[in-house]
């Protein structure tokens, strides 16, 4: 494996923005020439960057025979599109180190949990803006991204399902204007730009309302764009794997019904 950390820096970005890879190695006894690549976005309600959704899941994916990256994205102080173009730069990264690194660029895919499928899925809508070329210095479609992942995201600033601590500290003082709410409110701005999703939650989560992914799958299934979502009954928010391996402390994270999400991923990741 090559692990490799590397600080990510834009305008806003916070000093502990950084990037780490888990790469697999090229061999000659593996006869697999390029890999997908798989972006992590850590959930925390975008004040923090949570460990329970970082590592533990990126060598999760890598054992499933995939290239991996987490994100530790600047969250609050930092306001909306700070993190966002810092995603478009980790994959402006991906793709010119394509050879370098083995990936496939036609098969780099953003995931996310919580307020960091909020951030994947606002890649999903906004990746193509003239504002993110203009940053990472190349053409929009150098930005595309192949596909989206998302657990029990945030989707809207829709006050009757939002996740208000979310949308405040990605907004700050200004989260209220209506303008600002309607801009991340993403099942607004789904388009043919959205890529194809993957998209799990709980009927049981009292965190972010289950909305939320019907929100987003409704709007992909509006614009004709593929989407695989399941609906599992229990199980409360921040589930991460759902196992041992990434319990919080409080010890309410294993939930043995949901923990089927990360293999029903494994198939959608092998079809992609």
């Amino acid at each position: 494996m090559l692990h490799q950390v590397t600080q990510i820096k834009t305008d806003g970005s916070a000093d502990y923005a950084r990037l780490s890879t888990y790469l697999w190695e090229d061999s000659a006894e593996i006869p697999i020439s390029k890999r997908a690549l798989v972006l992590i976005c850590p959930g925390g309600g975008y004040h923090r960057t949570t460990d329970r959704e970082a590592e533990a899941v990126a060598l999760r994916i890598m054992a499933m025979g995939h290239h991996t990256a987490v994100l530790r994205y600047s969250v609050a102080p930092a306001r909306f599109p700070v993190a966002l173009r810092e995603v478009a730069q980790c994959v402006a990264m991906f793709r010119r180190e394509a050879e370098n690194w083995h990936i496939d660029p036609e098969r780099i895919v953003v995931m996310g949990f919580s307020a960091g499928g909020h951030l994947a899925a606002s890649y999903g809508v906004y990746w193509n803006s003239p504002e993110l070329a203009g940053l990472c210095g190349c053409e929009s479609e150098f930005l595309r991204p192949n596909a989206l992942i998302l657990g029990y995201p945030v989707i809207t600033a829709d006050q009757n399902y939002r996740h208000e601590g979310s949308i405040r500290n990605l907004l700050g003082e200004d989260w209220k204007d209506s303008e600002l709410q309607k801009m991340v409110s993403l099942e607004k701005h789904v388009g043919v730009q959205t890529p194809k999703t993957f998209i799990w939650n709980t009927f049981a989560d009292e965190t972010v309302p289950p909305e939320n992914s019907l929100l987003w799958a409704q709007a992909l299934m509006q614009k004709k764009i593929p989407v695989e979502y399941h609906m599992f009954e229990k199980g409360g928010h921040g589930l991460s794997l759902a196992n041992e391996l990434t319990d919080n402390q409080d010890h309410v994270c294993i939930q043995q019904e949901c923990q089927s999400w990360i293999d029903l991923v494994e198939t959608w990741l092998r079809n992609l």
